[in-house]
């Protein structure tokens, strides 16, 4: 058996001043070379920008594709040299001037927040520059274009392939690798096209090569679940669960030793840099007092407060995290409420009502957050994290996660099927199932309670509750099955339902016609119909049957 290849990196400075990455190894019986280059916007296909620290895992993802059996040469990316000078600027300049003004507010009705510029950033310098860097704004056309759709659309598949077959790939952080979905694919040319569609605005194109029926990518459309009422108490039970302290019966000796006031702390809910703050002593003394006494478990997290506030009122996972006790009005429990500042859309900036338990719920937590020794003044956040700053949306993310595979298994040991995969967003749409059934399926105001301004996803969610407000139809379908298997001839008497007969035509044979024929009436009829053909003419719709049954399966 022939031994794992291992390559071999070397570095060198080029004329430039940059450096170069050398990365040489063995792949299909032959010795193989690959270059990295330090210099931003390279067109040699390496993208540019690589540092050593990069270059060596790169090194490490070739050869665990080698050892996968997937490795193919790099392509080098498309490039347009032209013998013409021209004035337009480079889609690198543009578009560096382009996300600066975005960030300023000068192309938007308001500046772009952390977050849209952070993935701004991420598919400018990670795969439009890369590949479009060089080309000047005149010279990007269709066929470039396509190029860069399929350059994605092949590294994709590449990588599906190589994950596939078991290789391990890391990107320039160390972490790993995925492939682009083809919704990132689609985002990645809206981005192309919205650049484009600026430098039309500043005259320096006619048209957008970026926009077009071709430069279109299909998009699966996600399953859009929610849960059930029963699986949503079982998610908050599972969080409560999460929440609690275990339960320590420490005898307290009165002797005012470390170990009694740390156990008295510990036990109103202080976390231990609290308590080591509070006794003037070291963490490490209180984690060691905490080890011995058995209750070494995790801070306050208020798990339960996060999942019962997305699930009881709906508002974004953003919205959350960006709450602070200000926006919180607890004075009249049948009218408490929450001001939603700021949201994405005009109509996100409303007033949330909260329900009696969710008031107790926030209550509860307020209590346990001030024992933990967090701050709950007006500037404070109302869902901070251990450290008593903003908590992230992905923290938030994995709060819901563990609490929802806790709440599968407890499902699973009761004999009832797991839950579907729930995230943050999945609880807003179970909120607003359950806020059109409590309240009679009012559209406008769960619009306003969750900040819709269009009710085109209230309507989705009202067009899954219609088969399952009344699940009665189902009973009715299975007893009309039931009797319907029945004997035949007592199936109808038994079905209490009024039967036309007239529908069927009629129940026995016809009588004969007793009374004689008139010969000079038929004659007379004959003459009325003469020329008239029974079979209709070519291009009319023949006439209906008497006793047909239209049937309609729509």
């Amino acid at each position: 058996m022939p031994p794992e290849p291992t390559g071999q990196f070397s570095v060198e400075e080029l004329a430039d001043g940059s450096r170069a990455f050398r990365l040489r190894f063995r792949a299909n019986g032959a010795r193989q070379r690959e270059v990295l280059h330090e210099r931003a916007g390279c067109p040699c296909g390496c993208g540019g920008s690589w540092d050593e620290r990069a270059a060596r895992t790169e090194l490490g993802n070739v050869l665990a594709r080698v050892r996968a059996g997937v490795w193919e040469p790099r392509t080098p990316y498309a490039t347009v040299v032209s013998a013409v000078p021209s004035p337009a600027p480079t889609f690198h300049e543009y578009a560096s001037a382009w996300l600066q003004a975005k960030v300023d507010g000068v192309l938007s009705d308001k500046p772009i927040d952390a977050n849209t510029e952070s993935d701004y950033r991420w598919r400018l310098s990670r795969h439009l520059l890369p590949f479009f860097a060089t080309c000047r704004l005149d010279e990007i056309d269709r066929e470039l274009c396509l190029a860069f759709k399929a350059r994605k659309l092949q590294e994709a598949r590449e990588l599906r392939e190589a994950i596939a077959a078991g290789a391990e790939l890391r990107d320039r952080h160390g972490r790993r690798q995925r492939p682009l979905s083809p919704s990132s694919i689609r985002k990645l040319i809206d981005t192309l096209a919205a650049i484009l569609d600026d430098a039309i605005e500043d005259e320096l194109l006619d048209r957008n090569p970026a926009r077009g029926k071709r430069m279109r990518v299909r998009v699966p459309k996600p399953p859009r679940t929610f849960l059930e009422m029963d699986e949503l108490a079982a998610v908050i039970g599972a969080a409560d669960e999460q929440d609690r302290a275990p339960a320590i019966a420490v005898k307290i000796r009165g002797s005012g030793t470390t170990r009694d006031r740390v156990a008295r702390l510990a036990a109103a809910g202080r976390r231990p840099s609290a308590i080591a703050a509070e006794l003037g002593i070291a963490k490490a003394t209180v984690s060691y007092h905490l080890q011995r006494l058995g209750a070494a478990g995790p801070p306050y997290a208020g798990r339960c407060a996060v999942v019962e506030m997305l699930g009881r009122s709906g508002v974004r996972v953003s919205e959350l995290c960006d709450l602070r006790h200000r926006e919180v009005r607890l004075h009249d429990p049948d009218g408490a409420h929450f001001r939603i500042p700021d949201a994405k859309t005009q109509a996100g900036v409303r007033e949330v009502q909260m329900s009696p338990d969710l008031v107790e719920r926030f209550t509860e937590h307020l209590t346990k957050l001030r024992a933990a020794g967090q701050s709950t003044g007006p500037d404070d956040y109302a869902f901070p994290n251990l450290r008593g700053g903003r908590m992230s949306r992905q923290r938030v993310g994995k709060i819901l996660h563990e609490a929802a595979d806790l709440a599968s298994t407890r499902q699973q040991q009761r004999g009832l099927p797991p839950l579907p995969q729930t995230t943050p967003h999945t609880l807003r749409r179970t909120y607003i199932s359950i806020a059109l059934l409590a309240n009679s399926f009012d559209v406008k105001w769960v619009m306003n309670q969750v900040g819709h301004a269009d009710s085109k996803m209230t309507l989705d969610v009202y067009a899954q509750l219609e088969q399952r407000a009344d699940r009665s139809h189902g009973t009715s379908f299975d007893a009309l099955i039931r009797r319907a298997s029945q004997r035949p001839e007592t199936a109808l008497e038994q079905l209490e339902l009024p039967v036309d007969w007239a529908t069927f035509g009629p129940r026995g044979r016809k009588a004969p016609i007793s009374r004689p024929i008139d010969q000079k009436q038929k004659r007379r009829r004959k003459r009325r119909f003469a020329g008239h053909s029974p079979v209709a003419r070519p291009g009319l719709e023949p006439g209906t049957p008497r006793f047909s049954v239209v049937c309609s399966t729509n």
